[in-house]
């Protein structure tokens, strides 16, 4: 029984790692089946880190559609997110920066997104649109 219980498990995973993929860059929820798609939420669940919100692209999110994406508290050092689509976003809390290497949002679209309390310091923020971002505390 053990076995199976494995087996299914591992199943889900493989579906849920498909899923978040597809709904989290690039690609939408609409295109998946209806069937996997009512399931989306629940299985985003099982995505998450313990640090936080992570995209399903990181760590190379480059031209990424992650508009109005919940990215709170994630943690994304050498993450390229660069091009990506991040207006409105919440990354309340995020971390992006590294001892080695900091996120890349260079061309990023930040207007609207929500960045307070993240740590960007070391971040390439070069020709990323922050427009009407919010950037209460955040360390830079």
């Amino acid at each position: 029984m053990r076995l199976r219980t494995t087996a299914i498990l591992a199943t889900a995973a493989a579906a849920a790692t498909s899923i978040l993929l597809l709904a989290g860059c690039g690609g939408s929820a609409s295109e998946a089946s209806s069937s996997t798609a009512t399931s989306t939420t629940a299985i985003r669940k099982l995505g998450s880190s313990q640090r936080g919100n992570q995209p399903a692209c990181a760590p190379n999110c480059q031209g990424a559609d992650l508009v109005g994406a919940n990215l709170s508290y994630a943690y994304l050092p050498s993450t390229n997110l660069s091009g990506a689509e991040l207006s409105g976003a919440n990354l309340t809390g995020a971390n992006l920066t590294g001892a080695f290497l900091s996120a890349d949002l260079g061309g990023a679209n930040l207007s609207g997104a929500n960045l307070t309390g993240a740590e960007l310091a070391g971040a390439n923020l070069t020709g990323a649109n922050l427009t009407r971002a919010k950037l209460t505390e955040a360390i830079l």
